[in-house]
């Protein structure tokens, strides 16, 4: 599995959000600690606002913070949430419709490897990032 430029600077952002607890974490400062275009990292923002796992707050002491604890965001939420699909609706970008018929082995086999991904995937939390990030 490969993971999308926006997925990977997803999860980090999330990541960083969560490592700084309940403090507002400045969009600047991520983008320049890891080297990212702010306008991309914003626009990654408003996906992961739009599906209520960030929030914002504009001033001097603004920025960004999780709109839930860490230990209740997974990756797949994440990760589905700048796919542009929500984890909710059961559609994903992992669906494949087999162009020649509707039970060809190639769509059962991806299917069962998407649906396996998902709950694994839906069992990582933002809290076992920042734990493995700490134990390395």
């Amino acid at each position: 599995m490969k993971l999308t430029r926006q997925e990977e600077i997803a999860l980090l952002f999330t990541s960083e959000l969560a490592r700084h607890k309940d403090a507002y974490v400045s969009l600047s400062d991520v983008a320049d600690m890891h080297g990212i275009s702010p306008l991309f990292l914003k626009k990654i923002a408003r996906m992961l606002m739009k599906q209520r796992l960030i929030a914002s707050r504009e001033g001097s002491r603004g920025g960004y913070v999780l709109a839930k604890s860490k230990e209740e965001i997974s990756a797949w939420d994440i990760m589905q949430a700048v796919a542009g699909k929500s984890s909710d609706t059961g559609e994903a970008k992992g669906n494949f419709k087999c162009p020649l018929q509707s039970s060809c082995v190639p769509q059962t086999i991806r299917h069962l490897i998407f649906e396996s991904l998902k709950r694994y995937l839906s069992d990582v939390t933002i809290d076992q990032f920042i734990k493995a990030k700490k134990a390395l």
